[in-house]
């Protein structure tokens, strides 16, 4: 489909399509927000999107994660997603990154406009920091259980640190809570929404939008700058961070993810395929419960955090 003749939304009009088919858009996490998200940017002539996420399609993800099917299952979400995206309409740009966002690669999200697509208030308040040193606008949207919140991160007003002064702020996950299909269409709806409102110099909402699919409610809330908001006063801790190589639990069954030092993959597939069966991906290596990136990111599989680092040292260490 090549949307040429694409109808026009009279609240965006011909000079609003035309900014959306010019913008660069970047979608961080490609799960069940982003893939939707995509989609939705997509069918509404956004023409150039970059894609990042550090995770692939699991069976378990295709109850809420729209375009993804059973023959994706094992592949690299990011890559599978710019596949689908290319299919809606074939004069696409789509950039894809199958990496973890850190201070390191944060450059990637460089965009007109960033969709918060992640499950990860670590990786958000990095972006957070970036955005605004960037003056690059950015929309926040996170979903569990049947609710969800959406709120657009601009220049001039309160960021995200404004919101949530710390990380370790609690907003559930899909481990914790579940998600139910229908509030991700909801979160997604009101977030692609006010991305284009932005893309097209129209009003969007100040306040942070407050949803539950279930309860039928939808609430504005009122965020105002936070006096000891330090993003907001030009100092970027998130960014000016090292990376870290401890252990994180992924939102999945049993999954988690280390990283280490992967100088090469062929050579490491010649050591490994004396212990196993190894199969080699576009950007990685499927060995028994891991799977090794080149940039030295391993997402394991296993029953514990013990167990995944035993499994990690045993192969990798």
């Amino acid at each position: 489909m090549r949307f040429e003749k694409q109808e026009l939304f009279k609240e965006i009009g011909k000079e609003g399509q035309r900014k959306l088919s010019e913008a660069y858009v970047t979608i961080l996490g490609c799960g069940a927000l982003g893939a939707l998200a995509a989609e939705l940017l997509v069918r509404a002539g956004v023409k150039n999107i970059t894609l990042i996420d550090r995770d692939f399609v699991e069976l378990s993800n295709l109850q809420r994660q729209s375009l993804y099917t059973e023959r994706d299952v094992g592949s690299l979400k990011a890559l599978v997603l710019a596949a689908h995206l290319k299919e809606i309409n074939s004069l696409i740009k789509v950039k894809s990154f199958p990496v973890d966002l850190d201070v390191e690669n944060v450059m990637l999200v460089k965009a007109d406009i960033v969709l918060d697509c992640t499950d990860n208030m670590e990786t958000r308040f990095l972006l957070n920091d970036f955005c605004k040193r960037e003056k690059i606008p950015w929309v926040f949207a996170a979903v569990f259980g049947s609710s969800g919140f959406v709120f657009p991160v601009t220049k001039e007003g309160p960021c995200f640190a404004c919101l949530f002064s710390e990380p370790s702020i609690p907003l559930g996950s899909c481990d914790t809570e579940g998600i139910l299909n229908t509030a991700v269409a909801l979160v997604v709806s009101l977030q692609v929404t006010e991305t284009m409102k932005i893309i097209v110099g129209k009003q969007f909402s100040k306040d942070l939008l407050s949803c539950n699919v279930w309860g039928n409610s939808l609430e504005k809330i009122k965020v105002k700058k936070r006096v000891a908001c330090l993003t907001c006063k030009g100092v970027f801790e998130y960014i000016s961070r090292k990376k870290e190589n401890s252990l994180v639990k992924m939102c999945g069954m049993n999954l988690f993810q280390m990283r280490g030092k992967v100088s090469d993959l062929v050579l490491l597939e010649k050591r490994l395929v004396r212990l196993g069966k190894v199969r080699r991906g576009e950007h990685c290596l499927f060995f028994k419960e891991l799977v090794i990136f080149k940039e030295g990111r391993v997402l394991i599989r296993a029953k514990s955090e013990a167990i995944a680092k035993s499994l990690y040292m045993r192969y990798l260490g």
